[in-house]
């Protein structure tokens, strides 16, 4: 209790003694799936630093495809890093979503970010990616929780990493001119893929999201040391779609900017739904 209630202090304590400058700028706190030493969220950090106050939280290792699992029965270790910079930095040992989660009820209360970004990650998140992304799972836990939220996604280059310098520029543009049009709003999730190599982006694209299938998304089977079944995954996105998607638009050569929503209803199936005669028989009075 004595610990919980000198961390809390301490976070006032900082909060308190902010400079005019710093409070000028809004906090945003930034995660990802790739891990916390990953290229693209240093290459994000270093396009908005000048324009943002930022905290980053994010995974203590690679995190990519865990969605938007979140830790709920172990205890998560969370280790500050210091640094000279003007960013705090927290590694936790957890999915992106319990990192965000983590840092909303947890780490910043004294000190709430405005907003929350994740990535820039390694490779696209379009059209189904978007369910299995970390990426994105941690941009949704700060909609979840209220705030604006933004995923960016690079496609991967064919060898090596993408020019995370130059797909960072292009996001801090977009985020720039989102902002401006007052977007995203409270609880709003935007994502933004980047295409390879963003040196040769040749515009911007709002789009919808692709719900065709990958390319490929499979398991095969491979023999262990031992000779254990061990199964391993092998995907490729896709990369053809109608117009207007983000896997198309994608392909194309643009940035895709794609809102996504937190209602997952499926409106189509609501009257087909409601015209069953729920109430015509009870189950609990009818002989099995």
């Amino acid at each position: 209790m004595k610990r919980k209630l000198a961390g809390v202090l301490l976070a006032l304590f900082s909060a308190t003694f902010l400079t005019a400058a710093e409070v000028a700028r809004p906090h945003v706190l930034i995660t990802n799936d790739d891990g916390i030493d990953a290229a693209g969220l240093t290459a994000l950090v270093d396009a908005l630093k000048a324009d943002y106050r930022i905290t980053v939280a994010a995974p203590a290792r690679n995190q990519s495809g865990v969605s938007h699992g979140v830790a709920h029965h172990t205890p998560v270790l969370v280790e500050e890093r210091l640094g000279n910079d003007g960013v705090r930095r927290f590694s936790i040992d957890a999915q992106p979503a319990t990192c965000t989660r983590i840092a909303l009820s947890a780490l910043l209360v004294a000190d709430p970010p405005a907003m929350v970004l994740s990535g820039i990650n390694w490779g696209e998140n379009s059209g189904r990616a978007a369910w299995l992304s970390g990426t994105v799972g941690g941009a949704r836990e700060g909609a979840s929780a209220g705030l604006p939220a933004v995923a960016f996604s690079s496609v991967r280059a064919p060898v090596g990493d993408p020019d995370y310098g130059v797909a960072a520029r292009w996001a801090r543009w977009v985020l720039m001119r989102l902002r401006e049009a007052g977007l995203p709003a409270q609880g709003q999730l935007i994502k933004v893929e980047i295409p390879h190599p963003a040196t040769s982006v040749r515009g911007v694209a709002i789009t919808r999201m692709s719900t065709v299938p990958a390319e490929k998304d499979t398991y095969e089977e491979k023999a262990g040391p031992a000779g254990e079944r061990l199964f391993v995954s092998h995907y490729k996105a896709p990369q053809n779609d109608a117009p207007g998607t983000d896997v198309q638009e994608l392909t194309n050569g643009f940035v895709t900017v794609t809102p996504l929503s937190l209602d997952q209803t499926d409106y189509r199936a609501l009257p087909t739904l409601m015209a069953i005669p729920w109430r015509s028989v009870s189950p609990a009075l009818t002989t099995p």
